[in-house]
């Protein structure tokens, strides 16, 4: 892969703009020009001019554009997508349709942003805390002119917790994807396998089927290794009267999907048969209580409670669940202590789990979507412990 440009001296930093047909900020192509107008309407109830874009799943949300090493000014009137050379022709081509102006960058990033702000001529301009570095922020301001730099945190994070058609599609798409890939893998898995190789086996599938890549690092845990609730799979094999845990999730459009499912190879052991069904009661019951307005510390104490009050408290340590969409793990957080309320049109996960060292865990989980009645998977995949027993 060929490595970014190098550099020229800062008192030599240079740029070039290429303007795009379409009026910036105005573009002709939904549902882009949405999620800018959302946004810009957040600038304004927050006091902003513009906002400098630094992470590139944020640049991802409000255009097509998925290249790194690359910023947006966002303003009232105007959108710029500052980049360097590698990325010249795809911006190009995109420009006109989707109304942006494009800045190819001959210096560093710094330099090239802080032309943009002066340009602009903004009074204030909101930075990503959450994502900008001190040393960047403290550069971009030296270079920026008259526009004074605020951090904000979250701006972005709020709009995308609430998904529209587009992304809940691809979302779907996803799943539909990383369900039939399981499916094909469970057709020829056998007991002496390392995880390693299921591993692979179904990420080629989800490819196969028109994934660009699994959406993380497929968790693929043999028997004792399920205690491990991020397992890394290794060369641990399969084995019959042992289980095997599965977290694997498909990209598609650049969104993510994420589910997990336990299996036994034959026989359950004791422990992790009755884990499997306070597992499946407490995650029942999470799904039952998803509605708008209640709280994510509400919904991660309702299947806490239900496993504590199973005897199992203490081998459910992580957090119940998350956001998803650009990132796999977004908002809102599932979690005790967590005081966002639940919206309709989130996407999140719930995903309850019993991990017992030495002997194994439960982990079952699903993409739930938040609506005016209240929580639907969005996964189709069989949950009863007959269907998880191989």
């Amino acid at each position: 892969m060929p490595g970014a440009p190098a550099p020229t001296p800062p008192n030599r930093t240079a740029v070039r703009s290429r303007r795009s047909r379409v009026p910036s900020g105005r573009s002709s192509s939904t549902p882009y020009a949405a999620r800018l107008a959302r946004l810009r309407a957040a600038l304004r109830a927050a006091g902003y001019d513009g906002l400098v874009v630094s992470n590139p799943n944020d640049i991802r949300y409000l255009t097509p554009f998925s290249g790194e090493a690359s910023c947006a000014v966002v303003s009232q009137r105007k959108l710029v997508i500052i980049s360097d050379s590698r990325f010249k022709e795809e911006l190009e081509a995109l420009a006109p349709a989707f109304g942006f102006d494009l800045v190819i960058r001959r210096g560093d990033m710094h330099g090239a942003l802080g032309g943009v702000l002066a340009d602009l001529r903004l009074r204030t301009a909101a930075v990503q805390a959450e994502h900008m570095t001190v040393d960047m922020k403290a550069r971009l301001a030296r270079s920026c002119g008259k526009c004074r730099l605020k951090d904000s945190v979250g701006l972005l994070a709020e709009l995308r917790a609430i998904k529209d058609a587009e992304e809940l599609a691809a979302i779907r798409r996803a799943i539909r994807i990383q369900e039939s890939a399981l499916l094909a893998v469970l057709e020829s898995l056998r007991p002496g396998q390392k995880e390693s190789e299921v591993a692979a086996r179904l990420e080629f599938e989800m490819v196969l089927r028109g994934a660009s890549g699994p959406s993380f690092p497929t968790i693929v845990a043999a028997g004792a290794n399920g205690s491990l609730p991020h397992a890394r799979p290794g060369t641990r094999r399969t084995a019959r009267g042992r289980t095997l845990l599965i977290d694997w999730g498909a990209r598609i459009d650049g969104y993510a999907s994420d589910m997990t499912r336990t299996f036994a190879l034959g026989k359950w052991p004791g422990k992790l048969r009755e884990a499997y069904g306070v597992v499946l009661e407490a995650f029942s019951a999470a799904v039952a209580a998803v509605r708008p307005g209640l709280t994510c510390e509400q919904l991660d104490g309702i299947a806490r409670s239900s496993i504590t009050k199973a005897g199992f408290g203490d081998a459910f340590a992580h957090s119940l669940g998350h956001g998803i969409g650009l990132d796999v793990h977004e908002a809102p957080r599932v979690a005790k202590g967590s005081r966002a309320a639940l919206r309709a049109g989130m996407v999140i996960t719930i995903e309850p789990g019993v991990y017992l060292p030495g002997i194994g865990g439960v982990r079952i989980e699903d993409d739930i979507l938040v609506t005016d009645s209240g929580g639907r998977s969005l996964c189709s995949l069989p949950k009863d412990i007959d269907w998880a027993t191989l």
